[in-house]
């Protein structure tokens, strides 16, 4: 009797924990769409502070809450690339390592161990290739933290064979929900395949299709679309043009998603002020070590000769 009574104490407080967690999320769910048509950046990033404090404070009682941990992994993520990245790489280096922390420890609840994502290719596209749409949010903000958190570390060959394992992961995500988070994928492939040389597998033709399916569903006005592309694609005849148009553009352009709006305003911006930042991008340090090899290849070559 005193067993069962443990018993039933113990189910009562894991329901209610239980409990609790959903009615976090609920909350947690509102405040976002709250949140997105925000445009004031200044009031929106002591917000964002206090949301990831709340959060690792809610994750404390309930670990393996994996909806918390993607959560987590937006917070962390959308903190450090609206506000810190381009004012302090070190610090957004250690923003997105938390974002991929909370966003693996999710994708772990899916059955993906850090071994598997720090394996080899085959066996992770072989799990990776398994998960089905329960996945897609683990998937994707595993990804797109992955990706951020190597950029950050650049210049660092051995980091951007990782990238691969980031393509494998968002691959399953396109092939599940290509639509998820504003055709988020296409964004993905866009940035992926712009930032990279033919050397390491970029294609500027797909990474403008990829642009422009993204730019398509969102109907030409998630300005973050045009930011990215100026950014990535250097494309110096049209770069100050296209960033001006972001300034430009009217602030009501798209009123549920006004805040990442905001921040490609702030961030278009901020390239404009400082016109030499575009040349220091993952496309800058890839290229250069890409030269630094072929130099070396050279030499060896005449060596042999």
């Amino acid at each position: 009797m005193i067993i069962y009574s443990v018993c039933l104490l113990l189910l009562s407080a894991c329901t209610l924990k239980g409990f609790k967690s959903q009615i976090s999320l609920f909350f947690i769910e509102q405040e976002i769409a709250v949140l997105n048509s925000e445009t004031d950046l200044s009031k929106i990033k002591v917000v964002l502070q206090k949301n990831i404090s709340q959060l690792e404070l809610m994750l404390k009682d309930d670990t393996d809450n994996e909806d918390l941990h993607i959560y987590a992994a937006q917070a962390y993520y959308s903190y450090a690339f609206s506000f810190i990245e381009d004012v302090d790489k070190k610090r957004a280096t250690i923003l997105y390592g938390k974002a991929f922390h909370h966003a693996s420890a999710a994708l772990k609840k899916q059955g993906i161990s850090s071994n598997v994502l720090q394996g080899k290719l085959i066996d992770l596209n072989q799990k990776i290739s398994s998960l089905d749409g329960d996945a897609v949010a683990a998937l994707y903000w595993t990804a797109v933290s992955w990706a951020k958190l190597i950029e950050m570390q650049q210049p660092n060959l051995l980091l951007l064979f990782d990238l691969r394992k980031t393509k494998i992961l968002m691959e399953q995500v396109e092939r599940l929900d290509s639509t998820y988070y504003y055709a988020g994928p296409d964004l993905f492939f866009a940035v992926y395949y712009a930032s990279l040389p033919q050397y390491f597998g970029g294609d500027h033709s797909l990474a403008l299709k990829y642009f422009s399916s993204a730019r398509k569903f969102n109907n030409n006005r998630l300005l973050i679309v045009d930011f990215l592309q100026a950014k990535y694609l250097n494309d110096i005849k049209s770069y100050n043009q296209r960033l001006n148009e972001i300034i430009n553009a009217p602030d009501n352009l798209y009123p549920e998603q006004a805040l990442i709006n905001a921040v490609a305003k702030q961030k278009a911006k901020y390239l404009l002020d400082n016109p030499t930042t575009w040349r220091l991008s993952l496309q800058f340090y890839v290229e250069f070590i890409s030269w630094i090899y072929s130099i070396e290849n050279y030499i060896n070559d005449l060596l042999k000769i």
